[in-house]
This record gives C-alpha cells, sequence and structure tokens, in this order.
C-alpha cells in the first residue's frame, strides 16, 4: 500500500502552481490526498489531516513531516562547491577513492538528499551513469522532482543532476534483482542519529531519515553486484568500518570517514 502525503499549494498559487498539482495528482507512483490550502497554516494542516504536507510552490516542493514546522526541500548543497573545485583541478575524497571515471556506472543505495549522487553523476560523465535508492517514499519523490527541475548557473551541476536515474526502492530488495557485476561502484553514506545531530544542513532529515544499519545480507549483495569496489561513508566512530571490512581512509578535517572494500 502506497503511503498517503496531503498535498497543498503555497498561499499564493500561480496558474503554473495548479498545474503542476494537477500533474502531481495524475502521478500514480504515489498517493496525494489533495486539500486546498485556503489559508490555513501548516499546523492547521497536520491537525486536520494527520499526514506529512507537501506543499507546491512556485520554485519547489516543501514537505511537512507530521509536527514539524521546517520543511524538507531539495538543493544541491555541498554538490555545487565540490563539482567546482574538481573541474578547478581539485580532488573530491568519493571521486578518489572510487576511482571514478567518465563512463563507470555507479549504484547509490542510500541517496538521501542526492549530493554525493551529482558529484559521482559529474565523475562519470554523459556516458556513465548513476542510479539512486532511496526507500522513503516522500524523500525520495522530493529528490527525485529536484533533481529533475532545479536549475544551476554553472551548467555541469544541472547536467549532472539531470542524469541520475531515482528508484523509490529499499536497497536490498534492488541489489537482489541486479545480475552480477552490474555496476562498477557500489556506494553506502547510511544515516546514523549521530551523524544527524552533528550535521546541522541535515536537521530537516531528522524525522524522514531511515536509520536501518547496513546488514549482512546487503554486503553479500553488494559484493556480487559491484564490479570494482564498495565504498561507505559513515562517523569516524563508527563500527562499520570493521565489522565489514572496509579500508577507511580517515579525514583529519571531517568527522565523516570513507571506506572502500576493493573487489
Amino acid at each position: 500500500m502506497k503511503p498517503s502525503i496531503g498535498l497543498t499549494t503555497c498561499l499564493r498559487p500561480t496558474e503554473d502552481v495548479h498545474h503542476r498539482v494537477k500533474q502531481m495528482l495524475a502521478d500514480e507512483t504515489i498517493h496525494f490526498v489533495y486539500v486546498s490550502r485556503q489559508k490555513k497554516s501548516i499546523e492547521q494542516l497536520h491537525q486536520e489531516m494527520g499526514l506529512p504536507i507537501l506543499v507546491v510552490d512556485k520554485r519547489r516542493l516543501d514537505l511537512y513531516p507530521i509536527g514539524q514546522s521546517t520543511s524538507f526541500f531539495f538543493h544541491p548543497s555541498s554538490a555545487v562547491f565540490r563539482i567546482k573545485q574538481i573541474d578547478a583541478g581539485g580532488k573530491d575524497p568519493l571521486v578518489a577513492i572510487g576511482q571514478l571515471s567518465e563512463g563507470m556506472r555507479v549504484l547509490d543505495c542510500t541517496l538521501g538528499l542526492g549530493a554525493d549522487a551529482i558529484v559521482m553523476s559529474h565523475a562519470v560523465g554523459e556516458t556513465g551513469q548513476v542510479t539512486g535508492l532511496e526507500s522513503r517514499t516522500e524523500t525520495a519523490y522530493v529528490v527525485k522532482e529536484g533533481l529533475q527541475r532545479w536549475t544551476e548557473s554553472y551548467a555541469p551541476i544541472t547536467e549532472a543532476m539531470r542524469r541520475i536515474d531515482v528508484h523509490m526502492k529499499h536497497h536490498l530488495a534492488f541489489l537482489k534483482e541486479c545480475p552480477d557485476d552490474s555496476f562498477d561502484v557500489i556506494y553506502f553514506d547510511p544515516m546514523f542519529e549521530q551523524t544527524v545531530t552533528e550535521s546541522t544542513h541535515l536537521d530537516p532529515l531528522r524525522t524522514l531519515a531511515n536509520y536501518e544499519s547496513l546488514s549482512n545480507a546487503a554486503i553479500e549483495q553488494a559484493r556480487r553486484v559491484a564490479r570494482t569496489c564498495i565504498i561507505l561513508k559513515a562517523h569516524f566512530e563508527s563500527p562499520l568500518f570493521e565489522q565489514y571490512g572496509f579500508k577507511r581512509l580517515r579525514r583529519k578535517t571531517s568527522k565523516l570517514h570513507y571506506g572502500v572494500i576493493e573487489l
């Protein structure tokens, strides 16, 4: 059964906003329950509907989880300066540890806000492919729409966003359906309470995040599906690096470290 999400407009909707609402209501991948805004506050809509509320604004979608007054919305975030840095001749630790290059296929098993996927999409270029998985339907929908609609003044960022293929699916279920060696690199960035607490830019994601840890089954499937390596990003105190045999790349200036299993 598809989860239900309340759908409404901003307080002063344009014709374009109303048109987009109609398009979204016709989308069969998600169950929207439309409610006329009528100058009601988000708190009032939460009380009336008992559902998370997705607001269609003139430029973006704002998702308000139940009981939350702060919205979750898509933004390319750190991908903007990271890609500009790469193009200026700098190095990105994720691109470096995965040895990502033109034409590679990457599976991002924990898409989240999508910043890492955008950077990886830029690294593998037009002939490559990044597939992003997100198990929370609400998060996946907002990010998928954002990747296709957000426009940056620096064209390579916009192009990288448009190439990402988003699936609303749990990574284990997806991996089980993949043929052997069907991706070059598989990436995991599991969300932990400790990580969220120390990363203020992730605050809107608190009630939406999937805090499920990695599993033996997921790593086993990833070893079968990945051709060159499996990458993990986690808090430096995470036990997952040692638990699953990731070779750690320590970062003195960050509490988030990368690890790699070379295949």
